[in-house]
């Protein structure tokens, strides 16, 4: 629940993240007990990487109150 609230926190900010449990392989019996997710910078400057991480920060900090 916590994975998807951010990842559709972090669109609204306008910023495209994977979510890790997207990448996890599939093993029988794992719960995931850590959150990641995954972008990507390849054709992005350094200023709109800046932007980016701001505005994922913001996301963060909405849905977790800080």
């Amino acid at each position: 629940e916590i994975e998807e609230e951010v990842f559709l926190a972090a669109v609204e900010q306008g910023v495209l993240v994977s979510k890790g449990s997207w990448f996890s392989a599939e093993r029988e019996n794992f719960v995931p007990t850590e959150l990641f997710f995954r972008a990507t910078f390849a054709a992005a400057s350094a200023d709109k990487m800046s932007e980016a991480i701001a505005r994922f920060g913001i996301a963060l900090r909405d849905i977790f109150g800080l």
